[in-house]
């Protein structure tokens, strides 16, 4: 979903949650970025329900910039089919743990103790 009135439409029929995702950029080849079509769908049902974002997290500092702008959660599939491409189980793990700390390390440059503490205030 990348328009705020199809999340309006959901909360509307009593979805608890909708995920804002270009598929991979593949349903159009102009498909507009995530992190683009994030903020009007905040601003249109952020609070009322859940909003996680798909399509482009890459790093760390893509989950940051996410929640940074009202998503409550990241997918982030890639990484850890990458990861159980390369090395399995073991590969999915050090995937995981990468996006992890590469997280906890742009947090910190940013002076954000917790998830809690970013907001869009990180991204000037």
């Amino acid at each position: 979903m990348l328009h705020p009135e199809d999340a309006e439409r959901a909360l509307s029929l009593g979805a608890d949650g909708v995920v804002v995702s270009n598929h991979g950029g593949r349903a159009l080849d102009s498909s507009m970025a995530t992190l683009d079509a994030l903020p009007p769908i905040v601003a249109a049902v952020g609070g009322k329900m859940t909003i996680l974002l798909d399509s482009g997290v890459r790093r760390g500092s893509d989950v940051v910039k996410a929640i940074a702008l009202g998503a409550d959660a990241v997918l982030a599939g890639r990484a850890p089919l990458y990861g159980l491409a390369a090395a399995g189980e073991a590969g999915v793990s050090r995937a995981l743990g990468l996006l992890k700390a590469e997280t906890a390390r742009t947090m910190a440059m940013l002076g954000a103790r917790n998830v809690s503490e970013i907001d869009s205030r990180v991204l000037a």
